[in-house]
């Protein structure tokens, strides 16, 4: 296989300078990662592509017809999830950053990475999933052990639900000591891990 190109995707809340510490560890050995939006942004850009494999990083692994939450309501929802219904937003405040998303980092470190964060749509979470890519595409899930104690036994129950569904192509997951955000954290860890994924064969 020729080297693949990394398409990189962040979640909730984030903005693409949260991958710049990943990307620089892709440079360091040669292989390349890019940033898109969405997957749209991906297929109107190149004539063809070719996903090899997905790899979901601390992410909703999900069935077709999932809704986190009906529309209007907030159901489903976590604490530190602050709704405005009427602006359409949610936020996460400073104070509960580093319990989401940063356990494994310094307050300093989780202070300057908090200024990237954005207002979240309650579109995301009240839209209903359509496609289950990982049902057809080999998939590598990797399961962040230190992060919030209830977002691991969520993301463990999502995981073996999708297996335990019919048809996948979930083949490997990987448990790694580091809170949600390894490709922050643990760049060179995460960018050889990503480059082997890549290259296994599914």
């Amino acid at each position: 296989m020729s080297r693949p190109v990394f398409f990189l995707l962040h979640g909730a809340w984030h903005s693409p300078p949260s991958w710049n510490n990943l990307i620089a560890s892709f440079n360091k050995t040669g292989y390349s990662a890019t940033i898109r939006n969405t997957v749209s942004n991906i297929v109107r850009d190149h004539d063809i592509v070719v996903v090899v494999r997905l790899i979901y990083i601390a992410a909703f692994l999900v069935p077709e017809g999932f809704q986190r939450s009906p529309e209007g309501t907030r159901d489903n929802m976590i604490e530190e999830m602050k709704t405005d219904f009427d602006a359409g937003i949610i936020t996460v405040l400073s104070e509960d950053v580093k319990d989401i998303f940063y356990q494994d980092m310094d307050d300093e470190t989780v202070a300057e990475r908090a200024k990237n964060l954005r207002l979240q749509s309650l579109g995301a979470f009240w839209s209903t999933t359509t496609y289950a890519a990982w049902r057809y595409i080999p998939t590598t899930y990797i399961l962040c052990m230190r992060d919030k104690p209830s977002t691991v036994i969520a993301t463990e129950h999502l995981i073996n639900a999708a297996k335990a569904s019919g048809i996948n192509k979930i083949d490997n997951v990987i448990r790694v000591d580091a809170g949600h955000s390894p490709f922050i954290r643990k760049p060179e860890w995460n960018a050889t891990t990503l480059i082997e994924e890549a290259h296994r064969q599914g």
